[in-house]
């Protein structure tokens, strides 16, 4: 829009007096709203111009740039300055949004239209170092709750004309912005159809997180304890995704990039991986799958080697395990369980606490908590070393989620292994893996460890 243009605007803004006027529109919709703001800007051909905008999204320094006392001559200089800057016409409909959007409109006190400015300024953190994710080596820049600041992010690290960017809205209220970022080189196109026909059909109201649209991507029939899709805040990670064929989506407002499709190994693998040496990366993986059959069954067979399958053991383990529970009144599934909550209970009081005692406060929880356990006789000394060891092996699991669905699993073994013993703990895992087996991530099989090929997007 040229200069001519927008002053021509300004001065020929449709007046139907017939109908409610836009100014008086505007009004009534943001009556409640102690920052709406409107000023009288001006007259031009014996018509008052006002000024439409919400005080708290608008740029101060915009507002000055249009409406400061030291600029001279009338209102049409000042528009004349801000030609090419993004100035368009609408109605009221349109005018309402881009207040919400943080624009300005100008309007007569008798129009039907206004012309809107865009004031804006976005409120966002910072880029900063990872929160959640712990950088040993590689980039310590990590995404903020600009969707164009993390877009700029992501095109550092992928500096090539095949990085492709769609965008759409998701929310009737919130209007958020929601980014997929696929390479083309190596997308599956039929998955990227698929998954922007999905977001497309999304009906919400609002939307805050990224995983609050997982969910709503993921079918409703179907529950799913796993989580669906690796979610990061490490740029480094997303750009090795996307030179993998994988797909990046992103909303304004969330920190939290969604990498899909997503298997089970996915969660395992440490962005480090890729900067070590590969011995070394195998190793590290070793330990983590190692670290989860621990946490996932040393409780449960503690359980069954004490209390079902005692004959399985040596007789100098079964007389040791025997008098290390000597005075305890409990059943061993009882204290298992007993002990596994306490446990849940001081991590999750260390998650939720300020960081300033966080530490402090778990520390001196659990010390305290296990050496009075123990001088109660309540718990044995060797259930103590049990559960502390399940507990150090569930913080090795790189994803946080996967850390949660571990925790609740564990439960489930131990249960098992009270009522069939060993054979319990061989039931759960069998059907551990038939449930993995009939999981789908957008298509792709939950178990796969490689994204060789391209896969259709198939029901989820």
């Amino acid at each position: 829009m040229t200069t001519s243009d927008i002053l021509t605007s300004v001065y020929g803004l449709n007046e139907q007096p017939d109908d409610l006027p836009l100014f008086e529109r505007l009004n009534e919709a943001f009556a409640e709203s102690a920052d709406y703001t409107t000023m009288l800007i001006g007259t031009e051909h014996a018509a008052e111009l006002h000024l439409c905008f919400i005080s708290s999204l608008c740029s101060p320094q915009k507002l000055d740039f249009l409406l400061g006392t030291n600029v001279a001559g009338d209102l049409s200089a000042r528009l004349e300055r801000y030609s090419g800057t993004g100035l368009g016409e609408g109605t009221f409909k349109k005018c309402e949004q881009a207040i919400c959007h943080g624009s300005a409109v100008i309007c007569k006190g008798r129009s039907s239209s206004g012309l809107i400015m865009n004031l804006s300024v976005s409120q966002h953190r910072s880029v900063e170092s990872p929160i959640t994710e712990n950088v040993l080596q590689g980039p310590m820049n990590a995404f903020n709750e600009s969707l164009d600041v993390n877009t700029a992010l992501i095109r550092q690290q992928i500096r090539s004309s095949q990085l492709k960017m769609w965008e759409t809205i998701v929310g009737t209220a919130s209007l958020t912005r929601v980014a997929v970022f696929s390479y083309s080189n190596a997308v599956d196109l039929d998955l990227l159809s698929h998954l922007k026909e999905r977001l497309e059909k999304i009906q919400t109201d609002g939307l805050q997180d990224s995983a609050q649209l997982l969910r709503l991507l993921m079918s409703r029939k179907k529950m799913f304890l796993f989580p669906m899709a690796v979610s990061t805040e490490r740029p480094d990670r997303v750009s090795a995704a996307l030179l993998a064929g994988k797909i990046i989506i992103m909303i304004d407002g969330s920190p939290f990039a969604l990498i899909v499709p997503s298997v089970y190994t996915d969660f395992w693998h440490s962005p480090e991986d890729r900067y070590v040496n590969p011995y070394v990366s195998y190793f590290l993986l070793t330990l983590r799958f190692l670290a989860m059959l621990i946490n996932l069954f040393l409780p449960a067979m503690y359980v069954a080697l004490t209390s079902v399958n005692v004959d399985v053991n040596r007789l100098e383990i079964s007389l040791a395990a025997a008098a290390s529970r000597e005075g305890v009144p409990y059943p061993v599934f009882v204290e298992t369980l007993l002990m596994l909550i306490v446990i849940d209970f001081i991590t999750e009081a260390g998650v939720r606490l300020p960081k300033t005692i966080s530490s402090t406060v778990t520390m001196v929880g659990g010390v305290v908590l296990g050496q009075a356990i123990i001088q109660a006789n309540i718990v044995s000394h060797l259930l103590v070393i049990v559960v502390a060891a399940t507990a150090i092996t569930n913080f090795i699991v790189v994803d946080y989620q996967m850390g949660l669905v571990q925790r609740i699993l564990k439960y489930f073994v131990v249960i098992g292994a009270t009522i069939a013993g060993l054979l319990g703990i061989v039931f759960c895992f069998v059907c551990l893996v038939i449930y993995l087996s009939c999981l789908e991530s957008f298509g792709a099989p939950y178990l796969t460890s490689l994204w060789s090929k391209k896969r259709r997007l198939g029901p989820s």
